[in-house]
């Protein structure tokens, strides 16, 4: 037994007072003069032998209150450690985390998962069911009713999804903040591919008072087939568009591409790579499939591409010698292997072909060029100004904003302009972040001309002034976007920068819709369109599930059901924008971190086990023996208080 205050058992010794007193009237008999005894009669010796026993009797209850007083003040308990027979009853709550991601469908691991689960409902006193890919869904609350966790678990199947184990712990640790019982645990089946740690969980943070139990499913480690990584060209060679798939695979096997259902061409290796010349236009859809011993949804790599008459491009430059449209020319004019149809001019005439329209002196433009303009952008066209010389000072932008005036950026700064920020998210610049380390930002600008953009309007990039580079506005069917500088070099640098090209063929492709078409993505990515405010989009997943998808008043529409492998159709006005989506590469590879790493990693964080020692007041507030104590000292009390009247 211990005591949270001990110090209060010192006044246990009071309890000698009443055995000192009831010594002392012993030892010293009191003496009363009396004139006669005649009147007394002798008092029996038993009255005399009784009332000994009652003095002592009533010296051990006096004596055992005090004793029982101070140990009331001492708060007694029993440490947990010594009551092993009590650890072994004390109730739990249990948060049951089952992995559900691809990794699962092989071999037989999910099912041994479900198993396991089931095992796990068999102990503890109350459960809460959890599955988690890259995400974790709750199926049910903490409570007691085994038969409702068993028909969640039986409703479950692994899905196409990642795995990450950090949300999945961190809503087990939520869940458990309601538990009912003080003991709770978090049971983790998974088969903890490496992919699953992700550098979140090394930041988590478990409370002291959760376990981790970490369950291991698959120990097997079959080789698996898959594709680790996809590329889809193309490039045209006259009135002939070549288009080459290459692939990679960690194993070599037989892969046949597949195009519009006929296979078209096999090939054995690691590197499989395909050759197909096309003589039409339209759109086509495919995969590659490798002939794997143990077959899987990831032996298929979807793939969509389109292929089209060349987009028209014209250029209105006003300066002299066209000089702007010379960088443009040779960025697009490649003759037979040309992706566009390039022409030039000082005025916007021959546009019945075009798609996209570059007006590089903006300023030189007269009212009536700009009726031209947006009319060409009202018609579904897209306009890109930019500037050189000219009018450059409160010039409308066909809604996108209104041009100040000119500024030389080292008057403003004392040093060339450079781009800051630039929105990653959208399609101009989405490749370019992920493809230019860190090249987008080396062009220098000496002048730009600053422009005040409407409310409406997007800023897709930003200069290191803080002054607008490029600039979206969505105007009737189309789109107007305004660079600030010069797309030759009288202004910047640019057109002599690694950037340049990319730039300019992804503002191409952004100006024709069909051109994203053969965009790819993994399973739970989400896929950005971009359209007129207001408007909205059907999308059809591999199984014909019809999804809709409404444009918010900046254009974009955000598509997040890729939760199936396969080939997806996205309709707009009657255009069709398909896209392929495909199980992440990472997921398909099955090898597991060791166990005792898992163990180190997840088990180990929680600090605290059902073993240790609780903190002493917790352990004498949940045992509450003082309030046995009172019992007692109150029941002798009682028992003293009569003895003492019957005297």
């Amino acid at each position: 037994m211990s005591f949270i205050t001990p110090l209060f058992l010192a006044a246990g010794l009071t309890a000698l007072v009443p055995v000192l007193l009831h010594l002392v009237r012993r030892l010293r008999a009191r003496e009363v003069p009396f004139s006669t005894h005649m009147f007394l009669e002798a008092t029996p010796i038993q009255r005399v032998r009784r009332r000994q026993l009652q003095d002592i009797l009533l010296m051990l209850l006096r004596a055992a209150a005090l004793v029982l007083l101070a140990l009331l003040f001492a708060r007694p308990f029993i440490p947990p450690e010594e009551l092993p027979f009590l650890l072994e009853t004390e109730r739990e709550s249990v948060v049951i985390l089952m992995d559900v991601s691809y990794s699962m469908q092989h071999d037989s691991r999910f099912e041994e998962g479900v198993q396991l689960a089931r095992a796990e409902l068999e102990t503890g006193d109350e459960w809460a069911l959890v599955t988690f890919s890259d995400a974790a869904e709750q199926l049910t609350a903490l409570g007691r009713d085994v038969s409702v966790h068993e028909a969640a678990l039986r409703a479950q199947s692994p899905g196409y999804r990642t795995t990450d184990l950090y949300p999945a712990l961190r809503l087990g640790v939520d869940i458990l903040q309601d538990a009912r019982f003080e003991h709770r645990k978090i049971v983790l089946i998974s088969d903890f591919q490496q992919s699953a740690f992700s550098p979140a969980l090394e930041n988590l943070q478990l409370p002291e008072d959760i376990t981790v139990e970490p369950i291991k499913v698959g120990d097997q480690v079959p080789e698996n087939m898959f594709f680790e990584n996809f590329e889809l060209s193309q490039q045209r060679r006259g009135d002939l568009v070549s288009v080459r798939f290459n692939a990679r695979m960690p194993i070599a096997g037989a892969v046949t591409l597949s195009i519009d259902e006929d296979n078209v061409a096999n090939y054995s290796g690691t590197a499989p790579s395909f050759q197909q010349l096309v003589d039409r236009t339209g759109l086509y859809h495919g995969y590659l499939y490798v002939d794997d011993p143990v077959p899987g949804s990831d032996d298929r790599h979807y793939f969509t591409y389109s292929v089209q008459t060349r987009s028209g491009i014209f250029v209105v430059d006003g300066s002299p010698g066209m000089r702007n449209a010379f960088f443009l020319e040779s960025a697009f004019d490649l003759q037979d292997a040309s992706m566009y149809r390039f022409d030039a001019g000082p005025r916007p005439t021959r546009l019945s072909a075009a798609d996209l329209l570059i007006v590089t002196t903006t300023g030189l433009a007269s009212n009536s060029d700009f009726s031209v303009f947006e009319n060409f952008a009202n018609s579904g066209g897209t306009v890109l100004l930019a500037f050189d010389e000219g009018n450059l000072q409160q010039t409308s932008l066909l809604g996108a904003g209104t041009a100040v005036g000119p500024v030389n950026a080292r008057d403003r700064q004392g040093a060339d302009a450079i781009i800051a920020e630039i929105d990653n998210q959208h399609p101009i610049f989405s490749s370019l972040a992920e493809h230019s380390s860190g090249a987008v930002l080396r062009p220098r600008f000496r002048r730009f001309v600053e422009v005040t953009p409407d409310s409406t309007a997007n800023v897709l990039a930003t200069f290191d002034t803080g002054d607008p580079l490029l600039i979206e506005q969505s105007l009737g069917q189309g789109r107007v976007l305004v660079f600030t500088s010069s797309l030759g070099t009288s202004w910047n640098d640019l057109p002599l920068s690694e950037v340049f090209l990319p730039l300019l063929y992804e503002i191409a492709k952004y100006a024709n819709p069909g051109s994203s078409s053969g965009r790819e993505f993994n399973i739970g990515e989400a896929v950005i369109f971009n359209s007129i405010p207001g408007s909205e989009m059907e999308i059809a997943n591999p199984e014909g599930d019809i999804f809709r998808v409404g444009f918010d008043s900046t254009g974009t529409g955000t598509f997040q059901n890729t939760d199936l492998p396969g080939h997806y159709d996205a309709r707009l006005n009657g255009t069709s924008q398909p896209f392929s989506v495909n199980i992440s590469p990472s997921e398909s590879i099955l090898s597991a971190r060791d166990f005792e790493e898992v163990y180190a990693a997840l088990a180990s964080r929680s600090t605290e086990s059902v073993l240790e020692p609780q903190p002493l007041e917790a352990a004498e507030q949940e045992q509450k023996l003082w309030r046995i104590v009172l019992l007692i000292m109150i029941g002798v009390f009682a028992l003293e208080t009569i003895l003492a009247t019957r005297r």
